[in-house]
């Protein structure tokens, strides 16, 4: 039988999908998953849908149905400038991500993710690893 582990730690408040809500652009969203599958989209009942999603995971479920929409995608999205800006309001906004931030000392941060290989490592390492980056950079400027 295979085995789930499963996983908690301080450092998983780094992931997009922790419960800390942020305030970004005039809006209030549950998580940074929410906030970054909702900029993705035009205003519009499918960006509500997203922003009013039960949890991180149904926002990025409602995202993935209209990632691909050139009726309803933003023109232009720049998703690692956009995930930088969600991750500075959460990191400013809540004082326990600056103290696990701090924590991590100079450890290489990793997103292991076999699916990802643009913010996780893919299945075979080979992934980008930006979220890794992107909080290293992060870590690098507190």
């Amino acid at each position: 039988m295979a085995q789930i582990n499963i996983l908690e730690n301080r450092f998983q408040y780094l992931s997009p999908f922790s419960a800390h809500q942020i305030q970004i652009w005039g809006e209030h969203f549950a998580t940074v998953e929410h906030a970054y599958q909702a900029s993705r989209v035009i205003s519009g009942p499918e960006r509500e849908a997203i922003i009013n999603a039960p949890s991180p995971l149904a926002a990025w479920k409602e995202g993935q149905k209209y990632k691909n929409d050139e009726r309803l995608k933003v023109k232009g999205f720049d998703k690692l400038a956009v995930m930088e800006e969600l991750f500075r309001a959460k990191l400013a906004q809540h004082e326990d991500i600056a103290e696990i931030l701090k924590e991590t000392g100079d450890a290489e941060l990793i997103k292991v993710h076999e699916h990802d290989y643009f913010w996780g490592t893919g299945a075979d390492g080979t992934g980008k690893n930006m979220m890794g980056k992107l909080w290293m950079q992060l870590r690098s400027e507190l």
